[in-house]
């Protein structure tokens, strides 16, 4: 049996979908994840987030006549076309959903005209050779439109574990077919108030080990004392494993995993669901051998932190960013967690992939002009005790056009800005600041790769140049030292690893993968400790 197949079956029980009518209600309740469900917002003529591929068949135009509309100014005019020896047209819009797995989404659009129409979506999965990458699903029938507005949903659960993200598609069939839209909508299922809390939310596991996890439903505030848990357990190359659980009469179920002494070390996952709600949570597990265990067992038992209880915020670039549930920031959490100094120790992830300082500064403002605004929102809620400070991979990335010799950021302003960063965290926080240089970069692969945009005339930066990452982090040093801010060099020791490459993705030699975010943690680790 398929993996996808075995996945399916196994989270039928755990996510079984509640009646239509009792899942519409929450629809319509909850957090819209579409960009222009109105079809309002149009820009060059277009319509902004709605399109139709070259390779698809249709056209999609928008139509600004408040009577025509089934709310506001404008509507969108989806019309097929003959393609394939078909008549159809078709749309689509990518969304960000976060965590999809076990998740129940609820797509709707109203629509009238002629034809038939139906809506759907592609999943997509990490490319593998010689295998598809996406697959379509679709309502089981196609709707016949008809003159009036009618309400065309798409109701479905996401149980395959491999599926990294999802477009939403919208179909006109036959010919003549034309089909008025307005009013989209696209909304994970949940019953309002429910939560589940899982601590921790990442834990490293010895092989042979074994972690036990606290999961906590809540409704309103409240513990849910009565009902049942599904947890998939999804293992790499190995089929997944359901187990139901009874919730606690004491509100707080405890589920344990054992990790094998064959257990592949690296990343896996659990799946926790709560059916009668549809709320559904992710926790990650990081399986080491013994020794790598052992090295951050006793890095926490030396690490001591303080004021207690702590809250940290991390504010870095993509290498901060991604990963996100078991990158460095979360193995650090778990092992200082660990501490009983530590106890009640909180975090706050603020990195955002493509950073540098003068992004980082205008965000600190407020600026409406800046990238991902939204990433500061009560950026010191609650109030941090230690902020980190984990940049210059992309503000010494030196340009093609300047023929790899002018920095994304020059060296006078990013030491003008860095000083106001942190100044602004000390005087509005009064936390502990830690300077974290750059790492060093496979400088080899980031050559390689910029070599290969320039052979085929396309502009490109160039990252990992060791010169200029040695020139920031001399600067970030200094500012460090003047402002009374710790300072932590992971560029020298990532630079002389034994095993450097495998420390960094190696499509790009930046990024840092799962072995990379476990030195950056233990490097941290051993700060805490005064080493």
């Amino acid at each position: 049996m398929k993996r996808m197949e075995q996945v399916a079956r196994l989270l039928t029980g755990v996510l079984a979908l509640g009646a239509v009518c009792q899942w519409g209600v929450v629809c319509a309740a909850a957090d819209d994840l579409l960009q222009n469900p109105g079809f309002e917002a149009v820009a060059g003529g277009q319509i902004s987030a709605w399109s139709t591929p070259e390779y698809w068949s249709g056209t999609l135009a928008s139509v600004e006549d408040s009577a025509v509309a089934r709310s506001e100014k404008r509507a969108a005019l989806l019309t097929s076309a003959p393609k394939a020896g078909k008549h159809w047209g078709r749309i689509l819009q990518r969304v960000r959903t976060g965590s999809l797995t076990g998740r129940r989404f609820c797509y709707s659009l109203w629509a009238r005209g002629e034809g038939e129409f139906l809506l759907g979506c592609i999943e997509y999965r990490s490319p593998e050779k010689f295998k598809p990458h996406y697959r379509y699903r679709w309502q089981p029938e196609p709707v016949v439109l008809k003159e009036d507005w009618q309400e065309v949903r798409f109701e479905f659960s996401v149980p395959d574990p491999e599926v990294r993200s999802l477009a939403l598609v919208a179909e006109v069939r036959g010919e003549g077919g034309e089909a008025l839209l307005d009013d989209a909508s696209f909304v994970r299922f949940q019953e309002p108030g429910f939560s589940i809390n899982v601590s921790p939310s990442h834990a490293m596991v010895a092989a042979g080990g074994a972690c036990d996890f606290s999961i906590l439903v809540e409704k309103n505030g409240k513990p849910v004392r009565e009902g049942e848990l599904g947890i998939l357990t999804l293992i790499a190359d190995k089929a997944p494993v359901s187990t139901p659980a009874e919730i606690s009469t004491d509100g707080v179920t405890v589920h344990q995993f054992k990790a094998s002494d064959d257990l592949a070390t690296g990343i896996h996952r659990l799946v926790i669901a709560h059916p009668a709600s549809g709320v559904v949570a992710d926790c990650y597990l990081d399986v080491t051998d013994r020794e790598t265990w052992d090295e951050f067992a006793a890095a926490a038992q030396r690490a001591k932190v303080a004021p207690v209880p702590a809250h940290l915020l991390f504010i870095g670039d993509s290498l901060t960013d991604q990963q996100r549930g078991y990158n460095y920031v979360d193995k650090l959490a778990f092992w200082l967690r660990r501490s009983q100094d530590s106890a009640g120790l909180t975090y706050s992830n603020a990195g955002v992939g493509g950073d540098y300082i003068s992004r980082v500064w205008q965000r600190m403002n407020g600026d409406p002009a800046s990238y991902r605004l939204n990433m500061y929102d009560d950026l010191f809620k609650p109030r941090p005790t230690h902020v980190f400070f984990f940049l210059g991979h992309n503000d010494s990335k030196v340009s093609s056009r300047s023929g790899y010799s002018v920095q994304c950021v020059d060296p006078k302003t990013f030491e003008e800005e860095y000083r106001l960063a942190v100044k602004k965290v000390q005087r509005e926080t009064g936390a502990k600041v830690i300077v974290i240089s750059a790492t060093s970069s496979v400088f080899e692969i980031c050559k390689a790769n910029a070599d290969k945009r320039q052979a085929a005339g396309i502009d490109n930066s160039l990252f990992g140049k060791p010169q200029e990452l040695e020139k920031f982090n001399a600067i970030a040093r200094r500012v460090a030292a003047e402002l009374g801010a710790d300072f932590v060099d992971v560029y020298e020791p990532t630079r002389t690893h034994p095993d450097k490459p495998g420390l960094f993705n190696p499509r790009d030699g930046v990024h840092l993968t799962n072995e990379g975010n476990r030195f950056i943690a233990l490097e941290l680790l051993k700060y805490f400790g005064g080493q």
